[in-house]
């Protein structure tokens, strides 16, 4: 790469430790790449002679699968460890171009999963008048873990090592579930419906005697981590009087202004300052939307239309409509809102 890269390029290079990539605890657009650290430091903990997890290899493969190792150098294979082989695991492409045997993850698509009624799971105003929220991301990210040897039978011992890393043994060391101290994420690995797929085999080209064999590990990971917001309170004018007839200040609704459009299927938590424990909401026509009557306060769309969302006092005592007034006496405030496609 250039020392001086073009303008308009950034000349990052890939993280070359796990510190490196977890020392940042904005995680949420680096979802991909700590999964793929993540796997890769869990498989590196078993292929390593030092690694943590070892003994539990150790125990439970064959002497032939033990001779895959990650902490060999070229020379060590040749002269101080004959019987060892050098077994490169990368997450990057070209970080193992040309080298076997070889364990390598891809991803193969990510799927963002709903966390549920709302991903907010928590919000605040501080002292000073900020917002402050936190948000819940979960993602599932699909990774091939993708074993690639010269010889068939050395395909197959990797392949089924790894699967016995995610299987059995994940159950024993961690539960299925990686986590770094003090990080704000955590990787689940899957309990079940792990696969392995067909062997498969190509030619070099230009070497009609050496022949590659490969064979793919689907894993399927589901990465949660917390997103922590804050931001100014912004406040919207109404047409309604800021003070109720009962004297006690208004709702104010932080995030919803009047004829805000709301995309159908998708829910829309309210912030609403304000807002007495009597008080109750309620939407007009609920063939357009319906809204939770405890907070988190969430309007849930139905279909296409216009209503008003409704702030209700039951506490107070109902009058007879008249032409004069068509305004309930229990109503205490109302906001136009859109459901649209």
């Amino acid at each position: 790469m250039a020392k001086n890269p073009p303008l308009g390029y950034i000349a990052n290079t890939p993280p070359n430790s796990m510190k490196e990539v977890f020392s940042d605890y904005r995680v949420a657009d680096k979802s991909v790449m700590i999964v793929k650290n993540a796997i890769q430091t869990y498989i590196n903990s078993f292929i390593s002679p030092t690694g943590v997890n070892r003994q539990f290899l150790t125990s439970s493969a064959s002497p032939i699968a033990l001779q895959f190792v990650t902490d060999l150098t070229y020379d060590d294979e040749m002269k101080v460890n004959p019987n060892m082989r050098k077994t490169y695991l990368a997450r990057f492409f070209a970080e193992n171009t040309g080298r076997l045997p070889s364990i390598l993850l891809i991803d193969s698509g990510v799927e963002y999963v709903d966390a549920g009624i709302s991903e907010i799971t928590a919000v605040s105003m501080s002292p000073d008048g900020f917002w402050e929220g936190t948000i819940t991301q979960i993602l599932k990210v699909n990774l091939s873990i993708t074993i690639a040897t010269l010889s068939e039978e050395d395909t197959d011992t990797l392949s089924m090592m790894v699967m016995m890393m995610f299987g059995p043994l994940a159950a024993v060391v961690n539960n299925y579930i990686i986590h770094e101290k003090g990080a704000k994420w955590e990787v689940r690995l899957p309990m079940s419906g792990l696969t392995i797929g067909q062997l498969s085999n190509v030619t070099v080209e230009g070497d009609t005697k050496t022949t590659v064999w490969s064979r793919a590990v689907e894993v399927n990971c589901d990465f949660e981590t917390i997103i922590q917001l804050r931001r100014p309170p912004v406040y919207f004018q109404h047409d309604q009087a800021t003070i109720a007839e009962n004297q006690k200040r208004l709702p104010a609704f932080l995030n919803l202004s009047p004829n805000q459009m709301i995309p159908l299927g998708q829910h829309y938590t309210l912030f609403i300052d304000y807002m007495q424990p009597q008080y109750k909401l309620g939407v007009s026509d609920p063939l357009v939307a319906l809204v939770t009557q405890d907070p988190p306060w969430v309007i849930q769309p139905r279909g296409q239309g216009q209503a008003l969302l409704l702030v209700i006092d039951p506490n107070l005592p109902e009058r007879p409509l008249t032409k004069q007034n068509q305004r309930s006496s229990q109503l205490i405030c109302d906001i136009p809102f859109q459901i649209v496609r």
